[in-house]
């Protein structure tokens, strides 16, 4: 196993203080989900069995583009669409690739679209992501800040 390195514990703060605002899922918001999505990949089509390692929870805006972890930015996705085909891509452009005709491809994206449609507006807010990120700033940069003393603290007793 690793050693806390402060570059880890560094990012463990960033995704914890950010996650206070942005959770992930709640099995009731899972279950809301599925659902929705009536046990079947958004993509393909494909029933999933519910509880089975099949079912993911696909974010349409990765996080690393500025989505959130609510549950209004996931779809039911198959593992295999999910965890072998589409990787990166944008969720619009792999749904057109698999659906078989336009008609099941605007039928499948409205229906996402229908979901994301639901998601609160609030997270969304210039401002409130302006403030959330300056308070995780801080909190980084009050780390660093430790981190150097620490580091000038071991230094004269070594």
């Amino acid at each position: 196993m690793a050693k806390d390195t402060p570059s880890m514990a560094k990012n463990k703060i960033k995704r914890s203080l950010g996650a206070i605002c942005d959770p992930h899922p709640s099995k009731k918001e899972e279950k809301a989900l599925w659902e929705y999505f009536n046990s079947q990949c958004a993509y393909c089509g494909l029933e999933i069995e519910k509880g089975s390692r099949a079912g993911h929870l696909d974010h349409l805006v990765p996080s690393s583009e500025g989505g959130t972890n609510s549950i209004f930015n996931h779809a039911l996705s198959c593992a295999k669409c999910n965890g072998d085909e589409k990787r990166e891509e944008q969720w619009d452009s792999f749904l057109k690739k698999k659906a078989e005709d336009e008609v099941i491809y605007r039928l499948r994206k409205s229906h996402i679209e229908g979901w994301l449609q639901q998601a609160p507006t609030g997270m969304n807010d210039p401002e409130f992501i302006l403030m959330k990120e300056s308070i995780i700033n801080k909190a980084l940069s009050d780390f660093d800040s430790s981190v150097a003393k620490m580091r000038e603290l071991r230094n004269k007793c070594t």
